[in-house]
């Protein structure tokens, strides 16, 4: 969930918020994840308020609010758990925990696990616990009934050992659910751009990608699906107002729809979120 890395072609998962790296003097150690580690030390306190901000205070606020809206009709209600794979400072684990469910953050960075834990106990929220650790080698022992990847899986060093810590930690029966950039993310001038400053990874993760890693990983089903605003922002457009006329309002609505049902027989699965069940 890095905030200079948002994903091409319009399908934006993550803030393109620009924060500078901190002066401090990192020691330069050979360890293919120190920029993972490292990443929200170099952002500073900036970066890392911006980032407790979301979903409201992100200028891609529409975008979470629908990857979220699908989240929460994918998923049974509360009293579920739920794992939060690369969590950062925890804005979706706190949610999620808002709602009622039992949430376990967890994320790489000592950084942002303090600072998730600070927000959770500003917030009262006791169901929301966080803990710094490696996802790829995360032990959940059939723990819980969902683990999110939300704009995370593409940072791994091997998504394949995160995926197989998904599954590991999942309940029989359980679902693991991705929402990542597609085909292109790791080209776009943000993603470039983040890789210099913070050697952090910045991977293409298509679905196709994905559902195959994830059988390697154990899982025997999956389901992908377009991301929703890919969909809503067809219809649900600024440019009603613009409408000089009950006709002309009535007809940009009709394009809207048509747009909708377009973008959708067009979708050819790239990106989309995925759905892999245990």
């Amino acid at each position: 969930m890095y905030a200079l890395a948002p994903a091409p072609r319009g399908d934006i998962v993550a803030s393109s918020h620009q924060v500078r790296p901190t002066s401090h003097d990192f020691p330069v150690i050979n360890d293919p994840k120190q920029g993972e580690r490292e990443y929200f030390a170099r952002i500073g306190p900036e970066g890392i308020r911006h980032s407790l901000t979301k979903p409201f205070g992100d200028e891609f606020c529409t975008q979470y609010l629908a990857q979220l809206t699908a989240l929460f009709g994918l998923i049974a209600p509360p009293t579920a758990r739920i794992a939060n794979f690369g969590c950062g400072t925890g804005w979706l684990s706190l949610v999620l925990a808002q709602r009622g469910y039992e949430v376990q953050g967890v994320d790489i960075s000592e950084d942002a696990i303090r600072a998730a834990q600070a927000a959770a106990q500003e917030r009262g929220l006791p169901n929301a616990n966080f803990v710094a650790h490696d996802y790829e080698s995360f032990d959940g022992r059939e723990q819980f009934d969902y683990c999110v990847f939300f704009d995370a899986l593409h940072h791994a060093e091997s998504e394949l050992n995160a995926l197989r810590c998904a599954h590991a930690a999942l309940k029989p029966g359980g679902c693991a659910i991705t929402f990542e950039p597609g085909s292109g993310h790791s080209r776009a001038e943000s993603s470039l751009r983040a890789v210099e400053q913070f050697h952090v990874h910045e991977k293409d993760m298509p679905p196709s990608h994905i559902v195959k890693v994830a059988r390697v990983a154990g899982f025997r089903r999956h389901l992908v699906l377009p991301h929703p605003y890919q969909l809503n922002r067809r219809v649900y457009r600024r440019a009603y107002h613009r409408a000089t006329s009950p006709a002309d309002l009535q007809g940009r609505r009709w394009l809207g729809v048509l747009r909708s049902v377009w973008q959708l027989l067009r979708w050819r699965s790239d990106p989309g979120l995925v759905v892999l069940w245990k």
